[in-house]
């Protein structure tokens, strides 16, 4: 049975089992895999499952679908490792799992129930003003450290402005209407 690992959001990490069968990624209720995110198409794209292979066709969603980076514009085979994005979500295709042998003394724990399809498909809709992560949230990647050149030392660095924090986008939206009108003021008053 083929298998995705979430790779963002605060469903990271988890593993979703694919069905044998067609499945349909995006935000309507009838979709298999339902990601409640304005990014994601009402039927986003479908993944083929045949034998234990995948393929994805895009459904003429408004944003795209992507394997690793690269939009799609028919029908892609999935190979090991391929990169799945539909909107903010991301998922990896795992591989053909190689016998690893378990300890003697294992024993599975019985509180773990498999997970269900609709155990996931829930987790992939739940509302995330809540959580922590959610699969919109942005992240930093750092960047390598370049030894400092000459211009970095004899120019001064100005001192970063503190950002405000806003508990909403209208609270953000009145702040930067206000500093412009601010802005427009002092214009005038120089004129």
């Amino acid at each position: 049975m083929p298998k995705f690992i979430i790779k963002t959001g605060k469903h990271q990490g988890k593993t979703l089992k694919l069905p044998e069968r067609d499945i349909t990624i995006g935000r309507e209720l009838e979709c298999d895999i339902r990601i409640t995110d304005s990014d994601v198409s009402r039927r986003h794209c479908q993944l083929i499952v045949l034998d234990e292979k995948i393929s994805v066709i895009d459904l003429k969603s408004r944003n795209g679908t992507y394997v690793n980076d690269i939009a799609i514009q028919k029908e892609t085979p999935l190979e090991p490792g391929a990169l799945l994005r539909v909107g903010p979500m991301v998922f990896e295709l795992v591989g053909a799992k190689k016998a690893v042998k378990k300890p003697s003394n294992y024993t599975p724990d019985p509180a773990d129930p498999p997970l269900s399809d609709d155990d996931i498909s829930s987790w992939l809709s739940e509302d995330t003003n809540n959580s922590a992560a959610s699969p919109g949230d942005t992240t930093i990647i750092p960047t390598t450290n370049f030894p400092p050149t000459e211009s970095d030392s004899t120019t001064p660095k100005p001192k970063p402005k503190e950002k405000k924090e806003f508990h909403s986008v209208a609270e953000e939206a009145a702040d930067i209407i206000k500093k412009h009108w601010e802005r427009m003021a002092q214009k005038r008053e120089n004129e």
